[in-house]
C-alpha cells in the first residue's frame, strides 16, 4: 500500500471518529460550555429513591466544600482537611479568591471540576493531578 493511500485511509478513519463524536456531543449528557464566562455549577437531581447529589462543573469557586470525595485536575485552595489525598502537592502562601465569583458553601457527597479554588476543602478523598494548598491536614 502506498504512503498516500495510507493517509488517506487513516484521514477517513479521523473523520468518522469525529462525526461520532459530534453526534455524541448533541446529547445532553455530553455538553460542554467553552468561553470566557463563568459557568454556574451543574446539580443534576436526585435518582428516585436516592438521596445523594453531585456537584460538577469546568471551573468551581467556593468558600467551603464539604464532600466525601473531591475530584479537580487542579485545586488551589488555604486548607485541606482530608482522610486521604492523592496528586503532587505544593505548599503555597495563600490563595486569593475574589469573593464576587464565589457561590458560597457546598455541601455534596461528590464534588467534581477541572480547576477547583476553595478557601476550605473538607472531605474524605481528595484526588487531584496538583494540588496548591497553605494548610494541609490529613487524618
Amino acid at each position: 500500500m502506498t504512503r498516500a493511500k495510507r493517509i488517506l485511509g487513516r484521514s477517513f478513519i479521523g473523520l468518522a471518529a469525529l462525526a461520532a463524536c459530534a453526534t455524541l456531543a448533541g446529547s445532553a449528557a455530553a455538553q460542554l460550555e467553552l468561553g470566557g464566562r463563568a459557568t454556574s455549577p451543574v446539580v443534576p437531581p436526585p435518582l428516585p429513591g436516592s438521596s445523594s447529589m453531585v456537584v460538577t462543573s469546568p471551573t468551581l469557586q467556593a468558600d467551603k466544600i464539604t464532600a466525601q470525595e473531591v475530584r479537580a485536575n487542579t485545586i488551589y485552595a488555604n486548607r485541606i482537611d482530608a482522610d486521604r489525598i492523592q496528586g503532587v502537592v505544593y505548599q503555597t502562601g495563600g490563595v486569593t479568591m475574589n469573593s464576587a465569583n464565589s457561590i458560597g458553601d457546598i455541601r455534596a457527597p461528590q464534588v467534581t471540576a477541572s480547576v477547583i479554588y476553595a478557601d476550605q476543602i473538607r472531605a474524605g478523598d481528595v484526588s487531584a493531578d496538583t494540588i496548591y494548598v497553605r494548610n494541609l491536614r490529613q487524618h
